[in-house]
């Protein structure tokens, strides 16, 4: 192999599979899909490679009840998130945005349905959305 295709291929590969936590372009980026929380479980449960290929890296609209809020102050960003939960000990994951965190959390507080507008991370464990917002 030549070293400029090695090159090429290691820079290629420090990019894949990892998305900013805080990426506010989630604002205005178009959705492509709207759904309740638990249908993009069930579609990522029933065949992940192919709910990657659908969403991975891009907006999603969600909507549900979260199963609990927390906010880890770990200083900046903070880790701010609400989890609908799927199963026992997993769910959909929504890390939110530190400047809508405390009016998101505020909601899920008061047991509502939310709307939140995520870029699509994937599986680890929980379905994780990054950058969230109100949708």
């Amino acid at each position: 192999m030549s070293r400029r295709w090695l090159l090429a291929l290691v820079a290629i590969s420090g990019c894949v599979n990892s998305l900013p936590d805080q990426d506010l372009r989630i604002r205005e980026t178009p959705i492509v899909a709207k759904m309740p929380a638990e249908f993009l479980w069930k579609e990522y449960q029933a065949d992940a490679r192919e709910a990657d290929r659908k969403y991975w890296g891009k907006a999603v609209e969600i909507s549900g009840k979260p199963s609990s809020a927390d906010s880890e102050d770990t200083g900046s960003p903070s880790k701010s998130y609400l989890i609908f939960l799927q199963s026992e000990k997993f769910g959909v994951r929504a890390n939110l945005i530190d400047d809508d965190a405390a009016e998101i959390l505020k909601e899920a507080a008061s047991g509502q349905r939310i709307r939140l507008k995520c870029f699509c991370a994937g599986m680890d464990g929980n379905l994780v959305l990054k950058s969230c917002v109100k949708g």
